[in-house]
């Protein structure tokens, strides 16, 4: 019981310094060399790992995702929806 009260005040004096610092760490670490590398190692191997056989087929979870992402980004930024029709067919243009 008492330990467990120790345990609780503890973690609420860490919680209390660490938390206002956290967001500022972690956005330093993304933007150093190291995180930079930890970033595309990671999203290299969740992409990878949707690109099993089967996946590319209509409906796959991989699909779907990357239809979902073109769509947002298409919306957000119209120079990237002919990027991506460039790139799929050179000789269509909407």
């Amino acid at each position: 019981m008492i330990r467990e009260r120790i345990d609780a005040r503890i973690e609420k004096r860490l919680e209390a310094v660490i938390e206002p610092h956290i967001e500022t760490w972690l956005h330093r670490f993304f933007r150093s060399d190291r995180g930079q590398s930890l970033i595309a190692e990671v999203t290299a191997d969740f992409l990878v790992s949707w690109m099993k056989p089967g996946e590319g087929k209509s409906g796959g979870y991989f699909q779907r995702t990357l239809v979902d992402l073109v769509q947002q980004m298409a919306e957000t930024d119209p120079d990237f929806r002919n990027a991506v029709i460039d790139a799929l067919n050179p000789h269509f243009k909407s």
